[in-house]
Formats: C-alpha cells, structure tokens, sequence
C-alpha cells in the first residue's frame, strides 16, 4: 500500500512538472478576484459564478507593464476628482453628476495627435505617459479591462468612441492606426463645410443610440460650423442591479436636509443589510453598495453634520479615495437612502484652462500628430451626464465631445450600523479593477 502511494505521489510530480514546462511564459492576465466572505451564503446560490476580467496579454503591445497602468489610472483618478471639485465650486448647491471616465477617454483620444508643449500640458493634467509607446501601452491595457465588461450578462454596458472628421481634411494615416488600434475608435466622414447642421444632428443621433437614448442633445445647435474639422465623441451607459435590491413597502417618507437648510419631506429606499463594505472616519461614513455584477459598485460618503452647507470638503484627492476603498469592513448596516434622478450638462473648457491645460484651447496648440500641421485648437468640450437609483439598482449615462476647430482661417458589533443620507452627500459609481471612478456627482437638494 505505501508503495503505491510513493508511486502516485511520484506520478503527479513529474506529471506537474511536465504541464509547468509546457506553459508558455508570458505576463499574468488582471483578474477581479472578489473574497467569498463579502457575498453572503444565500446571494451566493441565487448569481452566477464570478467571470473574471482576463485580459489577453498576448494582444497587448510589447512593453506593457501594469505597475506603470495602475501609476496613471492613479493620476487620472487625482485628475478626475480635482476637475469635479472645480464643477462642485461653480454649482455649489445644486445636484449634479459628472462622468470623469468619459472625458478621460476623449481627451486620450485627442492626446494621442497632440505634440510639443500642447502634449505637455494635457500629459501633466492627466498622468499621460508622454512617450507615446508608453502611453498607448497603458491606455490600451488600460482600456481592454472595460472591454470586458461588455461581456458580463449582468450589466447593461455600452462605451464606444468616435472620431467625426470633416470629409475634406487629410488624417495622417499614423493617428487613424493608433486611435482604432488603442482606443477601439472608428472614422466617420462629415460634412461640417457644406451643412454643420445636420452633422450636428447626426452626432447628437449617434450619443442617443449609444446611451439607451438617455442622452440627447449632447451638440446644442448652432455649436458646429463651416471651420469645425473634428469632433472626438465618448458615449458610455451603465445599467446594473443591486446585489440587495431595496423593497418598495420599506420606502418611507422623510426629511431631508437641504444644502440651503431648508428641510424637505422626500421619499426614502430602506433596508437592513448583512456584509455590506462600511468605513467610519472622523467627521463621515461611507458605504459601498454592491450591484449583481461584481465589477461595480456605489460608494456614497455621507458628512457626519446633519447641517452641510459646503460639500466640497467631503470630495477625497486620489490618495483618501484609496485608503477607503482600502479599508472598508463589512459589517452589517441599516441604510435609508432617497431615490433620485440627475441629468447634468457641462461645458468643462473653463476648468480646464484653469487647470493648466491651455494652450491646447488657443492658436497656440499643436495637434500636428492628427493631420501634420498645426492648424488645429480644441472650441469646446461638452459633457451631459444623465444618472438615477431605485430601488432596483442604477442607471447612468454620459457622452463626451471635444470640438476641434482649425486655426487656418481662426470590528464585529451586535446592533447593526446606521447609514441615513438625509443631508447632502458625496456618491462614486466605481468599476473594481482599477477602481476607476466612472461616474461622480453630489445630491444636496431634493
């Protein structure tokens, strides 16, 4: 009997030892692996296995490495919480949602063509690697992750990107590859000279049809005109449902504080939930509300004030949004939160000039790498958000234009926590790779 076991243990060694060798040595794919402990036992038996995001590495570029991905994902999380802290400054009191992954994804686009001092300032705006192998190495890896999330059965997901060119304008062929090849754009031939109306009405159709028809409009008419040349367009729309979606019965009417003082009677989603990622600070709480997709998830971070009457101090810089995604515990929580609806529409130009990222806006810009001249300056960059929970989980949806004109002629506890949004608040719909916040926005007035 021993022997026969020495025999078997010699057999799967070598056996082990031969499948190794036969491996082909080539960099691990990214995956979400999420711990069984945050999903409990009767969720387990009602949702399908964790997929996780695995990245065919053998498509990627040579020189890819994701310590140098995750480096500008970083940066542009920093990037992307600055940008909505300059928005909430200029709308202090009023509900809005921004899409920080949508302008990310334009402004990468037009990156890609950008050259000299213009690609200097977006790069130190951004976190864009300026050495263009290196940035579309990471983008791409970068962007493949989203990729996968099309994918997953249990998210409405959809993000494309588009180049609008003006019919008569020579794209270096150079751009074209880079932009299909790294940001899965595809080319469409406009006629911006002879009628910029309907070249209007053909983008705006196109945000429409890429955003379950929540964003309309993104072009407000009149914008475009004979001298446009290019309109770089992101669309992305995400529909997914709780883990633990909320019972209508348990709704409940309520007051809510309104960031003006004024109290305000509202309705309420409530529930009492088991394993749910909770963080106490000094002066908030912040939860994480899983979707049935386990590749997102809502963060709400909730001032301790009932009384708030500036929610800019609430808005983390890259650095405290990772300690708490860090740092979470789960723990069980009862939770009152209002249902809403926001739909948001920005032109962000200003804040951006204000951020440092100039040139780019004025004749002194260089998007030479797009067309071979420096003919090219960016009108505008227009954004319109639209955003909504219930009790059944959430809807967001965002489109991104950057208009692009020419210069030639111009612990365990037995009671459970508590959790009562019923103050303004701070709210993150994050994807959990990169932990990229894909959409943020702030609810301070019923």
């Amino acid at each position: 009997m021993k022997n026969r076991i020495l025999l078997f243990a010699v057999y799967y060694m070598v056996f082990g030892l031969f499948f190794l060798s036969c491996r082909s040595i080539e960099p691990a794919p990214v995956e979400i692996v999420e711990d069984v402990e945050t999903i409990s036992e009767d969720v387990q038996d009602q949702i399908e296995p964790i997929r996780e995001i695995d990245i065919d590495t053998s498509t990627l570029p040579s020189g890819t490495k994701p310590l140098e991905t995750y480096t500008m994902t970083n940066e542009l999380t920093d990037f992307s919480f600055d940008l909505f802290r300059n928005l909430n400054q200029q709308h202090p009191q009023q509900n809005l949602s921004f899409s920080p992954v949508s302008l990310n994804m334009a402004l990468a686009v037009i990156y890609s063509g950008a050259m000299a001092d213009t690609r200097e300032e977006i790069s130190g705006l951004t976190g864009f690697a300026q050495d263009a192998d290196e940035f579309h190495n990471n983008w791409f890896h970068y962007f493949s992750s989203f990729a996968q999330l099309e994918t997953d059965t249990l998210v409405d997901f959809n993000l494309a990107n588009r180049v609008f060119v003006e019919q008569t304008y020579p794209v270096l062929d150079a751009y074209k590859d880079n932009v299909e090849t790294y940001h899965g754009g595809a080319f469409e031939q406009t006629d911006f000279i002879g009628d910029a109306l309907q070249a209007e009405e053909r983008i705006n159709a196109w945000a429409a049809e890429n955003t379950r028809d929540r964003i309309r409009n993104l072009i407000p008419r009149g914008t475009l005109d004979h001298l446009t040349r290019l309109v770089l367009a992101n669309a992305i729309y995400i529909k997914s449902d709780w883990r633990h979606p909320f019972e209508e019965e348990n709704n409940i009417q309520k007051e809510f504080h309104d960031i003006s003082g004024q109290p305000r009677t509202i309705e309420f989603m409530s529930q009492r939930q088991n394993r749910i990622p909770y963080l106490e600070l000094e002066d908030r709480k912040v939860i994480q509300l899983p979707y049935t997709s386990p590749h997102l998830s809502l963060m709400i971070i909730l001032p301790d004030e009932t009384n708030v009457r500036d929610i800019s101090s609430y808005i983390p810089d890259a650095e405290k949004y990772s300690q708490m995604v860090d740092n979470f515990i789960l723990q069980e929580v009862y939770m009152e939160i209002p249902k809403f609806k926001i739909e948001s529409q920005f032109s962000l130009s200003g804040q951006l000039k204000q951020m440092g990222m100039e040139k780019a806006f004025d004749t002194r810009a260089n998007f030479s790498g797009i067309g071979g001249q420096r003919d090219l300056f960016i009108s505008a960059i227009l954004q319109k958000v639209f955003f909504e929970i219930d009790e059944k989980g959430s809807e967001a949806a965002a489109a991104t234009a950057i208009i692009v004109t020419t210069t030639a002629l111009i612990p365990d506890i037995e009671e459970p926590k508590e959790f009562i949004a019923d103050r303004p608040f701070i709210f993150i719909l994050k994807e959990n790779q990169f932990n990229t916040p894909l959409f943020v926005g702030q609810f301070v007035s019923p």
